[in-house]
């Protein structure tokens, strides 16, 4: 699911964003590839990424502590976060520091 930045429940279903599937992420030096089987797929551009984090909710779904990726982005002047849950949520943290340090690696450029 998808809400506005640091709004928990406040969903966004605009474009598919509030429906849930199966999803498989791809992070590439372009951005993050989200393809949904199922659901419209989207694209978020590498200059578009705010930030990654661990978190237990979004859009009124609750897991245990760190049990969700939480992607923030800017889309049309204003950030959303998007969440995604692994079925190996022993990989959240390697995707939270591979989005953080392509943010971080791109500093300094204009957004």
């Amino acid at each position: 699911g998808s809400t506005t930045a640091g709004q928990w429940l406040d969903r966004i279903v605009a474009r598919g964003l509030g429906t849930r599937s199966r999803v498989e992420l791809t992070l590439t030096d372009a951005g993050l590839d989200v393809v949904r089987p199922g659901a419209q797929d989207f694209f978020i551009p590498a200059d578009r990424l705010r930030g990654a984090r661990l978190d237990k909710g979004i859009a009124g779904k609750v897991l245990a502590e760190g049990g969700l990726l939480i992607v923030t982005w800017e889309h049309g002047g204003k950030e959303l976060d998007s969440g995604f849950r692994s079925d190996r949520a022993d990989e959240h943290p390697a995707w939270t520091e591979a989005i953080n340090t392509m943010i971080n690696a791109t500093e300094g450029t204009a957004r």
